[in-house]
């Protein structure tokens, strides 16, 4: 289950690294079922998306993922932007880190990350959060 491996890393050095470095922030996966913390808490909501699942290279098929991670850090209005660029920051490092020779593949798919893009502010009136959004694409051995 190869899919499921390559979600697997990549949620896991996300989930791993926010829960180090700041264990007040919930972190939720598009595939969980989920409950709005409240408007006092912060949390990150994150997506992944496959795009492409195989690779057709002069020959045999490989299976070769690649998609991109969405995550969408929340934080309360009330507190300015330092909590969401702080909580940016650590998305950052552990997508990075994905990409570091110290990175240790526990899923057997060699994840890597390309650019990441963000933290890119979206804020709407009468919303409870504020709301920073960090992309970048990926791609995972099958």
């Amino acid at each position: 289950m190869s899919l499921v491996n390559a979600r697997a890393a990549l949620e896991d050095a996300i989930n791993s690294e926010l829960k180090q470095q700041n264990p007040k922030v919930s972190v939720v996966f598009d595939n969980m079922p989920f409950t709005t913390p409240g408007k006092s808490k912060s949390y990150v909501m994150v997506s992944i998306n496959f795009e492409q699942s195989t690779e057709q290279s002069q020959g045999a098929s490989a299976t070769f993922y690649s998609g991109d991670v969405r995550c969408g850090i929340l934080t309360p209005m009330d507190k300015g932007t330092y909590e969401a660029s702080a909580i940016s920051e650590i998305v950052i490092t552990a997508l990075t880190n994905i990409n570091a020779s110290s990175y240790v593949d526990t899923y057997s798919v060699t994840p890597r990350v390309s650019r990441i893009n963000g933290p890119t502010t979206i804020n709407r009136e009468g919303d409870s959060h504020h709301l920073s959004v960090i992309s970048c694409d990926f791609t995972a051995n099958g």
